[in-house]
């Protein structure tokens, strides 16, 4: 039975067509810039998404900075995709399907200075940089917020863990030293899905979609493993798997909730 419910769940995970609403997008900060200065992402492959180095765009920008990037030749055969942008303010934003393994080429046109970036690779969702500009040399590191992801993870785990056990508790009306097993069991297990949903989450996005095709299944299993362990230790509760079950069903349709309609507490962007 567990091998149809894990062999339905993969099917449904890898249907075709199925898009959760994000898009994979890289962001470049950039410090030390203080003079008009263009920047764009060179690809190592000619296409990224709908991007091509035989498309062309009627980019806002003088014609002199056009056709630099143009013409440019990268010594590691990285491609220009046509596309650019104004950084003199300190940012570079691609916003869907960036290149995957890239370097940061930066055009000075007033002084016709040229600076190129190591190569470098997307590493999740909206793949967040810093690069230093320092003396015609750049120095590039990842810039991802992975304590803002820990904060949210947690605050998933906790948000839901409250609503099983309340539900839990106004159901069965279980002991006072039996309700600290319900609170443990409940986090653990809402630590455990939620982290897995925060890695998948880093490098996806999350939203309603993978949770209505995926979260069923886990939450099936902690059902009847919380049923099996209420019954066995608390003895004040008369009927554990439907306890279990309302509680579970309750965390379930929050978290459907929250993944709807605050979706920031499960993709970070």
């Amino acid at each position: 039975m567990l091998k149809r419910l894990f062999l339905i769940t993969a099917l449904l995970a890898t249907i075709p067509g199925i898009w959760n609403g994000y898009y994979q997008t890289t962001e470049v900060v950039f410090e030390g810039i203080r003079e008009t200065c263009y920047g764009t992402l060179l690809s190592k492959k000619s296409e990224s998404g709908t991007w091509s180095y035989q498309m062309e765009l009627d980019l806002n920008a003088p014609e002199e900075v056009r056709n630099f990037f143009k013409e440019y030749q990268d010594t590691d055969h990285f491609f220009y995709l046509n596309y650019f942008q104004d950084v003199t303010d300190g940012l570079l934003y691609w916003p869907y399907y960036p290149p995957e393994e890239f370097k940061i080429l930066l055009y000075f046109p007033d002084t016709g200075t040229v600076i190129v970036s190591d190569p470098l690779d997307r590493y999740s969702l909206s793949s967040p940089f810093k690069a230093v500009i320092d003396h015609g040399r750049m120095s590039v590191e990842r810039n991802y917020d992975y304590l803002k992801m820990i904060r949210i993870t947690l605050c998933r785990a906790v948000i839901l863990t409250i609503f099983a056990v309340v539900t839990a508790i106004l159901y069965a009306q279980p002991y006072n030293n039996e309700i600290r097993y319900m609170i443990l069991g409940n986090f653990l297990y809402q630590a455990l899905i939620n982290t897995l949903i925060a890695l998948y989450s880093y490098r996806n996005g999350f939203s309603y979609v993978e949770y209505i095709l995926l979260m069923w299944l886990p939450y099936l299993l902690w059902f009847l493993l919380q049923g099996f362990l209420l019954s066995k230790r608390a003895r004040g509760v008369s009927m554990p798997y439907l306890c279990s079950f309302f509680s579970n069903a309750v965390a379930y349709f929050a978290g459907l909730l929250l993944v709807d309609v605050l979706p920031f507490l499960y993709t970070i962007q």
